[in-house]
């Protein structure tokens, strides 16, 4: 079995700030058919005072080349102190590229114009916003959002200097708006546009009704609809729009190109975040994608977990989120798993440090990696046994 020290790997770190949520997406783990959030669910935001603590103690003399504030259980922008977190982060280090993922169709846009400003402190930033249509059909999917504050927010953050893309998720109802959306995004001011196939594949779902302003859920059966994710079948990389075929390639805007970062030394961070592989002698080739990178994920909660994917099963506290199980999806024969990692990886209990250094970590997940048995292993990122 080959050793990986995953500590001495870390240069990535991904973290959901929060699980709160403005919006109730179709597909969303954190609701059943885009209807209300689930009970079980643990509502916080990541503890601020422990935050500090991981930028300024836990991760003191690590180089984080990358940093990235995702959604599996809230959108970043709910937590109430996240340019006081920008700040912290940028100040101890300079050298992580911060990538956010968010709806955007929240917060001012006197925010949104600070927020840019506080990003250009890091030496390189991006925020992805989610725009799953135009006005008609963007509330379809991307439900309890305003297409409209969305348009305003990027528009207010991009004037500001800040890096903006902007993603579209293909539905069968919105697909044939791609060139449209594109154009609406050029003119937002953001960098990047790229049209994407759903996660869900082209499975059909069903959705709980709204009322007609987006703001209160109908009883069920009263007025749900269907929707169909659209996603190639041909296995071929392309999107279709009025009959044509177009490539799912990003496109750039290089008219909205513009200095994103006030630090002087953001082309050194560049290079060594580009070619950290082989500038850092520790690294170790790994089969994992995630301990390959130096990546790991944190909770809202403060749990600390290899991956996205495994942090599925903390989310609800009791046995996870979703339709996923312990013994069929996560690690067969190993139903203690999430509790052990919930009992072992809290941060507000143990160091980052302490929790990578552990069992869990060292042993347990170089084991789990080389023999390929766990399934969410084997399903999400194609592990093979040794």
């Amino acid at each position: 079995m080959k050793t990986i020290h995953w500590w001495d790997q870390l240069h990535k770190i991904q973290i959901d700030l929060t699980s709160h949520c403005n919006a109730a997406c179709a597909a969303c783990v954190r609701n059943v058919n885009g209807g209300e959030t689930k009970t079980e669910l643990s509502l916080t935001h990541f503890d601020l005072d422990v935050f500090k603590r991981l930028a300024s103690v836990d991760t003191k003399g690590a180089y984080i080349r990358h940093m990235s504030w995702n959604g599996n259980w809230g959108d970043p922008l709910m937590h109430p102190d996240i340019i006081e977190m920008v700040n912290i982060w940028t100040t101890y280090h300079p050298e992580t590229n911060i990538a956010i993922a968010t709806n955007g169709a929240l917060r001012s846009t006197k925010f949104w114009r600070e927020f840019a400003e506080a990003l250009k402190n890091a030496s390189f930033h991006k925020v992805d916003f989610a725009m799953d249509g135009m006005a008609d059909t963007h509330k379809l999917y991307r439900r309890k959002t305003s297409h409209a504050k969305l348009s305003e927010n990027i528009k207010a953050f991009t004037d500001a200097g800040g890096n903006g893309v902007v993603y579209m998720t293909m539905f069968e109802h919105n697909k044939h708006q791609v060139v449209e959306v594109r154009e609406h995004a050029r003119s937002l001011g953001v960098r990047m546009f790229k049209a994407r196939g759903s996660f869900t594949g082209d499975r059909e779902m069903r959705v709980q009704g709204m009322n007609e302003a987006g703001t209160k859920f109908l009883p069920y059966g009263e007025a749900d609809y269907t929707m169909k994710a659209w996603y190639p079948t041909d296995n071929q990389d392309r999107f279709t729009e009025n009959d044509k075929q177009i490539d799912q390639e990003a496109v750039y805007f290089p008219e909205n190109d513009k200095p994103n970062t006030n630090l002087k030394d953001s082309s050194l961070y560049g290079h060594i975040n580009e070619n950290f592989k082989e500038i850092f002698p520790a690294y170790q080739k790994s089969k994992c994608p995630w301990q390959d990178e130096g990546e790991i994920q944190i909770d809202p909660w403060g749990v600390v977990w290899p991956c996205c994917h495994t942090s599925l099963w903390g989310g609800g506290r009791e046995g996870g989120m979703g339709t996923y199980t312990v013994d069929t999806d996560l690690a067969p024969g190993d139903d203690g798993i999430p509790d052990r990692v919930l009992r072992e990886n809290n941060l507000h209990d143990r160091s980052l440090k302490d929790i990578m250094q552990s069992g869990f970590f060292s042993n347990k997940m170089n084991q789990v990696i080389a023999d390929a048995s766990w399934g969410v292993c084997r399903n999400n990122c194609g592990i093979c046994k040794d």
